[in-house]
């Protein structure tokens, strides 16, 4: 564990020659991504990160500073006991803190990604999570179900205490978003991809450009059939098209691979 964050291997590949840190989306775990380990070709190692305030951690208190999961997730990705090169992708909430976590690694003289993916979330600039969440978050169940990709389950609504378990975190996380100050800075000089759901009320192909700002390489946005989380009827086809955009990068900077 790093204060407060623990790395989870979700499954171990020691002759992989990359790591892949794919970072959840509000209120969700590492488990997220499990889906994914055997969709990944052999040469990447897929990895995720364990906040508190989910499962098993339900008990903890979550983190709602950007800043400082940021630096969290920094220390874990640059990992000086191994020397493989390491990939970030993020998904909502996660993407802003994979971005934020690359600022990190620069202003330390950390090693810098190969790459990093952004799935479904605007660019941080003039404010933008506060003019797009507060709406959904006061629209009441409606707009707590465009956040999560869909209806709240009626379990979940006629039993408080599970309603709790499960929006906790992924009010936290909103908390997140809302408390993020965006600093103007030179634009990271990493490899950029961008993915959504060609449906997402959340963040539209416009807003995923934005991006683009804040990376020295632009990226054309790849769309998918869905809204903000596309990727549970998209993830063989995601998993797909990351491999491709990552392993483009990889196969430039490991030649053996």
């Amino acid at each position: 564990m790093t204060g407060g964050l623990t790395r989870v291997v979700l499954q171990e590949r020691p002759e992989a020659a990359v790591r892949l840190y794919c970072l959840p989306p509000a209120g969700a775990g590492a488990g997220f991504f499990a889906p994914w380990v055997e969709l990944l070709p052999a040469w990447a190692e897929m990895c995720s990160v364990s906040l508190p305030g989910r499962g098993s951690r339900a008990e903890e208190p979550s983190l709602t500073d950007t800043a400082a999961v940021a630096a969290l997730v920094a220390e874990i990705v640059d990992d000086g006991a191994d020397p493989r090169p390491f990939a970030l992708f993020g998904h909502s909430v996660g993407a802003l803190v994979a971005f934020e976590a690359v600022r990190t690694l620069r202003a330390s003289g950390g090693r810098l990604p190969l790459w990093v993916g952004v799935s479904s979330l605007r660019g941080p600039q003039d404010g933008a999570y506060a003019r797009g969440l507060l709406p959904l978050l006061m629209g009441g169940l409606e707009g707590v179900g465009q956040l999560v990709g869909g209806p709240i389950p009626h379990r979940l609504l006629k039993d408080p205490v599970l309603m709790a378990v499960a929006c906790t975190p992924l009010l936290a996380d909103c908390l997140l978003l809302l408390h993020h100050r965006h600093r103007d800075e030179p634009p990271l000089e990493v490899p950029l991809a961008l993915y959504g759901g060609a449906q997402d009320p959340t963040t539209s192909e416009r807003q995923l450009l934005e991006w683009n700002e804040l990376f020295s390489t632009a990226a054309r946005p790849r769309l998918f059939e869905g809204g903000h989380m596309y990727m549970h009827g998209q993830t063989e086809t995601l998993v797909r098209q990351v491999a491709a955009d990552l392993g483009a990068v990889v196969h430039e900077a490991v030649p053996a691979v």
